[in-house]
Parts: structure tokens; C-alpha cells; sequence
């Protein structure tokens, strides 16, 4: 009885021992979700770009405090007449120095302005707020330099994604000030503040680019990830001086950020379409 279960035993090691073998000799090859081996071309090395994106909102305040549907939004909120515009525009151009890779510069400047004629904001019947003839005005020019990669869907020639690096400087001026007249001294006045910004940001924009022709194509990006350096010299009523810096890192997706554009993309050397003569 002993002999046969020994036997027993050493059979069912020899068995495991076997299996275990035979899942050793099994090669297993890491997951590579492949992306950077793609072998389609976007666009090609030597190509040109060049687009734009251009955007414009001009708001008029003061007609909608008839409206039963501003009535409770605005219930805090009379006489309010006020004017706010913003507009902006940002050139680029760059040049593929490998398949599907580019360097560029861009120029942004944007301008945006408030008008705000009268403010009254009652939040009791003892304590109330009046504010008038205010004004903002602000307009900021930024360069950058651009480094940006795409990886087109599959083996598509039409739609890729595309990641965008950007080292960014710039400078702003805005002011802010108060326009009215002295009933005391009878002449009029105008106090405020007035500012020097100063900026610097690496950042980092996704993208989605479509062609709809051969070489015109739309383009969508979103800033997602940037570290940012800001610095903010600023005179009141031309006496008082201060001083404000600021830094930070910021990853999250801003949606009332979003960037529509239009760019085109002319190619070079042997990849130029060339006309066919009869």
C-alpha cells in the first residue's frame, strides 16, 4: 500500500513538474499598445504651414432688466448699463523637420474692454451700491515657439491627433479708471490704475486636426498643462507703486478656452503636386 502511494505522489510531481515546463517554454511578449510606431505620414518632412485663429464677442448690457427672465437672476442688480467687448488673433507658421513633426512660432495679441455706465446694487433697504462710469481696458502681445507631434488614426491621411509643446513670453498693459465731473472744483477728473504685466509659460496643447481639402486643414486644440510666471508692476492715480509676482503649475481642461483654426499646409521637394500637361 505504501509502494502504490508513493508511486501516486511521485507521478502527480512529475505531472506538475511537466506543466510547469511547458509554461516556461511559452515566450511572453509585453503589451505595446504601438503608439509612436506608426508608419503612416501625416504630413510629410519638408511641408510649410502657416494658419490663423481669430476670435471677436462684443456684449451690450442694459435692455434685459425688462425681461421676466432676468428679473430674479438680476433681482440684486438695477440700473445695470454696461458694455463688453473682447477680440483676439493668433498668426502661426511652422516647418516639418521629420514626418509628422514640426517647428513653429506663434504671435497672439488680444485686446478686451468694459464699459460699465451704471451699477446699482441694493442689498437691503439700508445698504446699497452705486457704481459709475468705469472703465477696463487691456491688450497683451505673447510669442512662442512651438514643437508639436502627430499621430494620425490608423493609417489615415485626412484625421490625427496631435500634441503641441509652446514656450510663450509676453507683455501686457491694462488700466482701470473712474471718469467723471467735480461739482466742487467744476472741472472734470479721472483717477485709476494702471499696469505693466509681464508673462512666461511652457505649455503643453492637445489637438485634433482634420484636412478637407489636400492641403487646407481645421484645426481644435484645448490648453491642458502649462507652468506659468507672472509679474504685475502697477501706479495708482500715478502716486502709489506696487509690485505682484506669481507662479504656478495648472493641469485641467479649460472648455470656454478652446482654440478654432484654420491652417494650411503646402508641401515641398518631391511630395509638391505637380499639374499634368496633355
Amino acid at each position: 500500500m505504501k509502494r502504490i502511494l508513493s508511486f501516486i505522489l511521485l507521478l502527480g510531481a512529475v505531472t506538475l513538474t511537466m506543466q510547469a515546463a511547458g509554461r516556461e517554454k511559452k515566450p511572453v511578449e509585453p503589451f505595446d499598445r504601438g503608439i509612436g510606431k506608426s508608419s503612416s505620414v501625416f504630413i510629410p518632412a519638408g511641408t510649410v504651414g502657416a494658419g490663423a485663429s481669430f476670435s471677436y464677442n462684443n456684449y451690450s448690457f442694459g435692455n434685459g432688466m425688462n425681461d421676466t427672465g432676468y428679473q430674479m437672476l438680476f433681482s440684486l442688480i438695477q440700473n445695470f448699463q454696461g458694455n463688453l467687448m473682447s477680440f483676439g488673433i493668433a498668426p502661426q507658421v511652422s516647418y516639418f523637420i521629420r514626418d509628422n513633426l514640426a517647428v513653429g512660432a506663434r504671435f497672439d495679441y488680444d485686446r478686451s474692454s468694459l464699459g460699465l455706465g451704471n451699477l446699482d446694487l441694493s442689498l437691503s433697504d439700508a445698504l446699497s451700491l452705486s457704481v459709475g462710469n468705469f472703465n477696463y481696458l487691456k491688450q497683451s502681445y505673447t510669442g512662442a515657439v512651438t514643437l508639436r507631434n502627430y499621430i494620425p488614426f490608423g493609417q489615415s491621411k485626412r484625421f490625427a491627433m496631435f500634441t503641441e509643446l509652446r514656450l510663450t513670453g509676453g507683455y501686457g498693459q491694462s488700466e482701470s479708471y473712474k471718469a467723471g465731473f467735480d461739482e466742487v472744483l467744476e472741472e472734470p477728473y479721472k483717477t485709476g490704475t494702471y499696469q505693466d504685466i509681464y508673462q512666461f509659460e511652457v505649455g503643453v496643447v492637445p489637438g485634433i486636426s482634420a484636412f478637407v481639402t489636400n492641403e487646407v486643414a481645421l484645426e481644435v486644440s484645448v490648453g491642458l498643462l502649462g507652468f506659468n510666471y507672472q509679474k504685475v508692476e502697477q501706479v495708482t492715480n500715478r502716486v502709489e507703486r506696487s509690485e505682484m509676482e506669481r507662479n504656478g503649475v495648472n493641469f485641467k481642461i479649460n472648455l470656454l478656452a478652446i482654440n478654432f483654426g484654420l491652417s494650411f499646409y503646402i508641401p515641398t521637394g518631391a511630395h509638391r503636386m505637380k499639374k499634368i500637361s496633355e
